[in-house]
């Protein structure tokens, strides 16, 4: 790196500086460049297009209009880069496929709308010639202010500073005539830099129209702009969808039932509660199958290592036909025949009829759309919303940078702003649109009357009396088995198996647990079921592994340094 800084210099940095009566300029750099040793292609040229205020930083509206080499056109790659809070636009000049060496002289024209700051007494340009970037040194500089028409300054209306940056030394070495002012240094090492400051009398120079100025500062604020506006837009368009496509309609007074909703199976009980089929409302199923004498589920014990058993349970299928109009039912009984045949063990199953959930999943999104509790398939709804923001979120991740980068390049900085806040309010869309998804499905009104239903025997199975219990197991001794499928559907089941503490209970024809003939605690029951649902769970789940205004220069009572204004910046080789 040091070979690099010493093997070439800046025999002479030439600015001329046209200003307009508009306050704009239009500025041509020639810069004398020695490549005396090293590898070199060219060298970059750093000029910042913004400059800060009070409110933040604003764009003072550059433009390059032409960048030469010795009188030719050459290659010149531009990019932005982020500077001390501000934003560069950095010039790379060269061809990357040759290298050069001797001295060559790079000629870069650009122009600036806000060249000049308006005050209250006078109207002012402060402006940094060479900036204090530089990485290499600069032996010697001038420059040339070209006034838009004869005016008589006085020397108290120039300062020149020269130096390394934030120096308020000054120098009267310039040429001052009715329509121009020059000045040059002597060397520039890396860091240092020239700025001239002109303060003009009020009404020399003219502003630029307001819609002008009020688009150059708004330019800086475009992406976050759009960072805002893009996320509000969508949350208010999301919003007054949800209103009128997702919100509910009020559940009401809950009333305490006894019975869970005639033609509703547990699963679908389950469904309508939360609006999404869960690993709960599958392995009701088994329960439910059992219930209604398709299956039955034998209790019993294997030896797993000398005298050490485990509890396990047989399966047997005792009847197929039957469930044409609760296709979840059946493709859950024939996903059980298909892996485990007429009689097998639950653990048999394992890792191998979670490949069969799905479809029953998907009949059970059918079904309660089928029976008009949805007013629409609410998984299919979710998954709209969810693609929709999963795209926004890698659109506005992986597409932003190259974006961004290429319309700066091409078209212009402003548009890759703007091309970032849209990219970064995607983002924040994409986020908004996942937290509204799961709240897009909506039940009909009939759906709201089969809730209430559910939430009033949900309340019973959580909150029965233990002297209405004992009046119910009187007139049905399996009452607990009877229910069963819709406590581990509601998520109630450990609430429901509570209340049966120290009570006699039967077991079902359905149900046989081990060793155990009539009546038994219903502490062994609570215990067994909870051993037949985890092992069920088990054998419903994948395999490990497998996927589902500023105040400077004059403005501030003489002040100023080397640096400061608008301008500057830097370069080096490449």
């Amino acid at each position: 790196m040091i070979f690099l800084l010493l093997s070439l210099y800046i025999q002479l940095f030439d600015s001329e500086i046209n200003l307009n009566s508009n306050g704009s300029l239009n500025i041509k750099e020639e810069i004398t460049v020695n490549f005396d040793g090293g590898y070199h292609h060219g060298i970059y040229r750093d000029i910042p297009l913004e400059l800060s205020s009070k409110t933040g930083n604003f764009s003072l509206g550059f433009k390059v209009e032409k960048v030469l080499m010795d009188g030719k056109d050459v290659p010149a790659k531009k990019s932005t880069r982020r500077y001390g809070g501000g934003k560069d636009l950095r010039i790379r000049i060269g061809d990357a496929n040759k290298t050069i060496s001797g001295i060559h002289v790079y000629t870069i024209k650009y122009s600036a709308v806000l060249g000049t700051r308006y005050f209250k007494e006078w109207d002012e340009l402060y402006w940094n010639v060479t900036g204090n970037r530089w990485e290499d040194r600069i032996d010697s500089s001038r420059c040339t202010v070209i006034f838009p028409s004869p005016i008589k300054l006085s020397n108290e209306d120039i300062k020149i500073f020269a130096g390394e940056y934030g120096s308020d030394r000054t120098t009267e070495q310039y040429t001052l005539t009715d329509n121009k002012l020059s000045f040059g240094t002597g060397t520039l090492y890396p860091g240092y830099g020239s700025t001239v400051d002109i303060r003009f009398p009020k009404g020399y120079l003219t502003k630029p129209p307001f819609l002008t100025t009020f688009w150059l500062k708004l330019k800086s604020y475009l992406g976050l702009l759009f960072v805002v506006l893009v996320p509000l837009f969508t949350f208010v368009i999301l919003f007054k969808r949800w209103k009128r496509e997702g919100k509910d309609l009020p559940v009401g007074t809950i009333t305490v039932k006894y019975r869970p909703p005639s033609d509703l199976t547990a699963a679908e009980a389950g469904t309508i509660l939360d609006q999404k089929v869960d690993s709960v409302d599958i392995t009701s199923i088994l329960f439910e199958l059992a219930r209604l004498g398709y299956l039955s589920i034998e209790e019993i014990q294997t030896e797993k290592f000398f005298f050490l058993k485990k509890k396990d349970f047989k399966i047997k299928i005792l009847k197929e036909n039957g469930l044409d109009k609760e296709k979840h039912l059946k493709k859950f009984l024939l996903g059980l025949k298909k892996e485990g045949g007429k009689e097998f063990l639950l653990s048999e199953l394992k890792g191998e009829f979670y490949t069969h959930v799905n479809k029953v999943t998907e009949e059970l999104y059918k079904s309660v759309k089928k029976k008009k509790y949805f007013y629409g398939n609410p998984d299919t709804i979710r998954k709209k919303y969810y693609g929709f923001g999963f795209a926004a979120l890698f659109i506005g991740m992986w597409a932003t940078p190259f974006a961004i980068g290429m319309l700066s390049a091409i078209v212009s900085t402003a548009a890759g702003l703007i091309v970032g806040g849209i990219m970064g309010g995607l983002v924040l869309s994409g986020l908004i649109t996942l937290c509204f998804a799961s709240v897009m499905p909506k039940r009909t009104y009939k759906g709201r009357e089969v809730l209430t239903d559910i939430l009033g025997f949900k309340e019973f199975l959580v909150r029965v009396e233990k002297e209405r219990l004992n009046r119910m197991l009187d007139e049905n001794p399996t009452i607990f088995f009877d229910f069963l499928s819709y406590a581990i559907a509601l998520g109630v089941i450990d609430e429901w198996a509570e209340h049966f503490k120290g009570l006699l209970i039967e077991s079902p024809n359905w149900y046989s647990a081990y060793d155990v003939h009539g009546p038994i605690m219903a502490s062994h029951i609570t215990s067994s079921i909870g051993n037949s649902i985890s092992a069920f769970s088990s054998a419903s789940s994948p395999p490990r592994g497998s996927s589902s205004g500023s105040s400077s220069g004059f403005s501030s009572g003489g002040g100023g340094f080397s640096g400061g204004g608008g301008g500057g910046g830097g370069g080096g080789g490449w």
